[in-house]
C-alpha cells in the first residue's frame, strides 16, 4: 500500500533548486542596481552641466560647475564659485554630493580633466562656450569627468569648442 506525499529527499532537492535559482536572481538584481546607480549619477551630472550652460546663455552671465573630487561633490554656480545657484526643483543649493545622496551612494568622482591650468572648474560664457578657469582660458581639448561605482566607470565629455555634453 503506497501513501501519497513527498519523501524527505525530494523535498530537500526541490529546496536546493529553489535556493540556487534565488541566488542567481538576486545576484543579477544587485548587478543591475549597481549599473543603474552609476548611470543615474552620469545623467544627473550631464543635465547639471547642460543646465549651467543654458543659464549662462539665457541670463547672459557666466555660469559653471565646480568639482571637488576629494569631497566627492560638485556645485553649479553663477559668476563666482561662492555663488551657488538654487536647484529649480528643490529650491535648495544646487550641490550634488555623491557621499550623502542616497540615490548615488557608492558613486565616486574619479577624475576631472578640464585642461590647463589643471582645474576642477568648468565655466560657460554668455555664448555657451566652455572655459576651464573662470572664463579666461577656453578649453584647449575636450574636458572629461570620470565617475565610478565599484569596478565600473563612465566618462562624461565636454566638447572644447561648443560645450556639447556627451557620454
Amino acid at each position: 500500500m503506497r501513501k501519497s506525499g513527498f519523501t524527505l529527499i525530494e523535498t530537500i532537492i526541490v529546496s536546493l533548486v529553489i535556493g540556487i535559482i534565488a541566488i542567481v536572481v538576486l545576484t543579477d538584481i544587485t548587478k543591475s542596481l549597481s549599473a543603474n546607480r552609476l548611470e543615474a549619477a552620469k545623467w544627473k551630472l550631464k543635465s547639471d552641466i547642460i543646465y549651467a550652460q543654458s543659464l549662462a546663455v539665457t541670463q547672459q552671465a557666466n555660469h559653471g560647475v565646480i568639482f571637488n573630487p576629494g569631497s566627492n561633490l560638485y556645485s553649479v554656480y553663477k559668476t563666482t564659485t561662492s555663488n551657488i545657484v538654487n536647484d529649480p526643483s528643490s529650491h535648495s543649493l544646487m550641490t550634488t554630493n555623491y557621499n550623502t545622496e542616497s540615490n548615488f551612494q557608492g558613486v565616486q568622482i574619479n577624475a576631472v580633466s578640464l585642461g590647463s591650468p589643471n582645474t576642477d572648474r568648468l565655466e560657460f560664457d554668455s555664448f555657451g562656450r566652455p572655459y576651464s578657469d573662470g572664463g579666461v582660458t577656453p578649453l584647449a581639448a575636450d574636458g572629461t569627468v570620470t565617475l565610478s561605482y565599484g569596478a565600473s566607470t563612465v566618462t562624461v565629455t565636454i566638447a572644447k569648442n561648443t560645450g556639447k555634453v556627451s557620454g
